[in-house]
């Protein structure tokens, strides 16, 4: 491997008012190598990224490529500097063709040459002067996907394709362009266990094309994998930067955080024969009328975490919300604590909480407070207020006693949620849903997007659930975490459940299970 900088941060400040979200960073990438950044929710890790993307731009410091120092106006001088970013949300349009999609980059960038070493005598699509050629657009496209093994179907409509696949599209955009340099943002949050060995096979083709990576994720053991050296940021400021393996996974652990961090002990026991949700043939349809949920049979009890795992896009959301009363089932039934609930007012009633997987759109409302987000379980409602009308003093009193048990920060009640980190959002959500005791909790994708801390806190309190007999519905993208916690496990694959408790030591079939390859319906 080179060793040369392709890229280098010298001294880069950025604050935002008097918040210095990085500080006074030295970075250097060097030719060829996959560079992983660790850090907690909000120690700097998106500010530097959309700095380098140029996203933003430095308070101070300077960025330069090979040597040369360059200003960054626009991510479109990220590309045209031969930067790209494939972000953990994806900039796709649906509604277009895999070979569209990368037509409309390349268009977008023209001045870019594509990789000298794509074998094609195709000319850039040139979409700017209503000149779209398919064929060469086709052409472009296999010519990449044969070259870095990112098969996928040119006329394929980006709507009907797998997370997997949509992140190979992405990837190919940003070669499309020849970029040198590919920023990836938590690549592996939604992929199967196959998909990421294939991902990191294909991470191994770049490097050899002597492309360099920047590598963000929270999954340690990923980037232990994959990863030929490692920095670690924490509050802004740079605190470790080493190659991987000097330091162990709880090494590195400590360094984001700044201590030693205990390991959850999860003790074995025996939930009781006390059926607290009883789900019979359910069939739930999807936004676009499809069958998401297709005739699932599920029961949980208590003193027990029920886990089920998958991808992305495979009818979790809609059994959850179904569940929760938010979305009509075609067929089938759905019991708690033996009562047939109607509406999600009468499911509360029945002692149900509820983590949605996004607590930004349905976990919290940014521009209430935090007393005000508090709130919004009637349950909460019920305990402060007379004859209808909230008592604003038991108001604040009540969320002042939850911000301090759920250590909520800052410990403001009438601080807007807007102003929180993501790992103190959650709380928000955790002590609204989880201090009324309910007899049932579904949480889904409950640590998305959180530190390795927040993440712990997060399933210390499921396991606490536990501990007092109650029952979990843990729905996770996040196979570690459902593995971790969970006593039963299934896979939901295709809108089916399949009953995995008996694979939890086989990764490899479980994947199957995940990609819809193999299949026992439970």
């Amino acid at each position: 491997m080179e060793t040369d900088n392709i890229l280098q941060l010298q001294n880069v400040t950025k604050k935002f008012g008097d918040l210095v979200a990085v500080d006074n960073i030295n970075f250097e990438l060097q030719s060829s190598e996959i560079h992983a950044i660790l850090g907690e929710n909000g120690a700097g890790k998106s500010t530097l990224m959309n700095l380098i993307y140029g996203l933003y731009r430095p308070t101070s410091g300077s960025i330069s490529i090979s040597g040369t120092p360059i200003r960054l106006k626009s991510p479109k001088d990220a590309i045209e500097h031969g930067i790209g970013m494939v972000h953990q949300h994806f900039m796709l349009i649906e509604n277009l063709t895999v070979a569209e999609n990368i037509a409309l980059t390349v268009s977008q960038f023209s001045s870019r040459e594509l990789s000298t070493s794509v074998k094609t005598d195709a000319k850039i699509p040139s979409l700017s002067k209503f000149r779209y050629r398919k064929d060469e657009a086709i052409q472009i496209t296999n010519a990449l996907s044969r070259q870095f093994n990112l098969d996928v179907d040119p006329n394929a409509l980006i709507s009907t394709l797998s997370v997997g696949l949509k992140q190979r599209v992405e990837i190919l955009k940003a070669l499309a362009v020849d970029a040198r340099i590919l920023i990836l943002d938590e690549p592996t949050a939604v992929l199967s266990p196959q998909e990421v060995t294939s991902f990191f096979s294909i991470l191994r083709l770049l490097q050899a094309d002597n492309r360099s990576i920047i590598f963000i994720s929270h999954k340690m053991k990923e980037v232990l994998a994959v990863s030929d050296r490692i920095t670690v940021l924490r509050r802004g400021k740079k605190v470790y930067q080493g190659k991987t393996g000097d330091l162990s996974a709880r090494e590195l652990a400590k360094e984001m955080i700044g201590e030693e961090l205990s390991e959850i002990e999860r003790k074995a026991t025996e939930a009781t024969t006390d059926l607290v949700l009883h789900i019979s043939d359910l069939k739930v349809k999807g936004n676009r009328d499809e069958i998401a949920v297709s005739n699932i049979t599920l029961n949980t009890y208590r003193g027990e975490i029920v886990g089920i795992a998958g991808v992305d896009g495979n009818g979790q959301r809609e059994l959850a919300e179904a569940i929760m009363g938010l979305r009509a089932s075609v067929t089938g039934q759905i019991e708690i604590l033996g009562r047939k609930p109607i509406g999600t007012k009468h499911i509360r009633q029945c002692g149900v909480g509820y983590i949605p997987e996004d607590r930004r759109s349905t976990g919290v409302i940014t521009t209430f407070s935090i007393a005000e987000n508090l709130m919004l379980n009637t349950s909460q409602i019920d305990e402060i207020s007379k004859w209808g009308i909230i008592d604003q003093r038991l108001k604040y009193e009540y969320s002042l006693s939850l911000i301090d048990a759920y250590n909520i920060r800052p410990p403001i009640a009438d601080a807007a949620a807007s102003t929180l980190s993501g790992g103190n959002q959650q709380k928000i959500v955790l002590a609204r849903e989880i201090s009324p005791q309910p007899e049932l909790l579904i949480a889904v994708n409950p640590t998305r997007g959180l530190d390795i801390s927040a993440a712990q806190y997060v399933h210390l309190n499921l396991l606490a659930q536990r501990t007092l007999k109650k029952s979990v519905l843990l729905i996770s993208t996040e196979l570690d975490e459902v593995l971790q916690l969970s006593d039963r496990l299934y896979v939901m694959s295709k809108g089916k459940l399949i009953d995995a408790t008996n694979y939890r030591d086989d990764i490899e079939t479980l994947g199957l299970f995940m990609s819809g390859e193999s299949h026992t319906v439970a």
